[in-house]
Parts: C-alpha cells; structure tokens; sequence
C-alpha cells in the first residue's frame, strides 16, 4: 500500500512539474509594438503538419468578452516548428494584449506584448522604462513544484509511517 501511495504522489509531482507547452520554445517579437507594426510569432513542440492557429486577443485586465483582434493559421513543419509574421491591425488601441499559440494536437502556447503608440519614445534594455512588467509564465517555476511536489510526498510518508506505528501498537 505504501509504495504504490509512494509512487502516485512521484508521478503527480512529475505531471505537475513539466506543463506540455513549458517544455517547448514560445516566442513573439518585438515585446512592444505599434498598430500596423509587424510581429512575428515562432514557436516549438507541435506535431510535424499540424495546423497551428495564432490569436491575438486583449489582456484579460482589458478585455471586454475576450475580443478577438486577430486571428490566422500556419502548419508546422517536418520538425513540429512554426514561425509567422503578421502585422498588428491598423486602429488596435493602445494596450497590452496577448497572444496566443495552439497546435491542433492540444498543446498551447501564451506570451503578452504591449501596442504603444507611435508618438511614445521606447528605451533600449536596461534604459530605465517606466511601462508595465509583463508576466509571460506561471507564478511557480520548475523549482517551486518541485518543491511542492516533494513536501507532498514527505506528507504522505509521514501518514504512511504513523499509519503503521498505530497497527503495530494496537
């Protein structure tokens, strides 16, 4: 009974420590853009032909009903890889939107950018910006699963332990 508690809780630590689209490449280019600038979407981990759909839609702190601003497809090729240029539409309001990335064998990519407006004057890295930090991933890293993951097998050790203390004692 202990080992098979013993290896469910290394497999749930296992699942929850690798999300499917962690485990792959995500990237959108530049992080800030201007309406009718162009961006360019690449990404990693698709199965080889799959149909990938990309999706550009507000930031949720800014989004009415999930307003979709624009939408387009691509196939990934030999290797799962997938890269598409595409210009932010001409009127997009200046905000932060995010841009999403789905296979059509179920894996998803996210990554947020910012449309400024074209007046406002943007600072090289490490030039002091002012705007917003962009969050692009989850709040726990690898790490800090990980590091659930073992205080939760530790638990059920000691459940497990103190479990058979009381059978022998009784």
């Amino acid at each position: 009974m202990f080992r098979r508690m013993l290896i469910g809780a290394a497999l749930l630590v296992a699942l929850a420590a690798a999300p499917a689209a962690a485990q792959y490449p995500f990237n959108v280019s530049p992080g800030r853009v201007e309406a009718g600038g162009a961006l360019t979407v690449s990404g990693k981990g698709c199965e080889p032909g799959a149909e990938v759909t990309i999706v550009m839609v507000e930031a949720p702190a800014q989004r009415a009903v999930g307003d979709v601003i624009y939408t387009t497809t691509v196939t990934a090729d030999a290797n799962g890889n997938f890269t598409v240029t595409f210009n932010v539409p001409v009127g997009t309001p200046v905000g932060t939107y995010e841009i999403k990335a789905e296979c059509n064998d179920g894996v998803v990519f996210s990554q947020f950018i910012e449309v400024v407006d074209g007046s406002t004057a943007t600072t090289a890295p490490g030039g002091g910006s002012t705007g917003p930090i962009v969050r692009t991933g989850s709040d726990l890293n690898g790490l800090g699963l990980v590091g659930a993951g073992l205080i939760t097998v530790g638990g059920i050790i000691l459940i497990a332990t103190r479990s058979r203390r009381h059978q022998a004692e009784a």
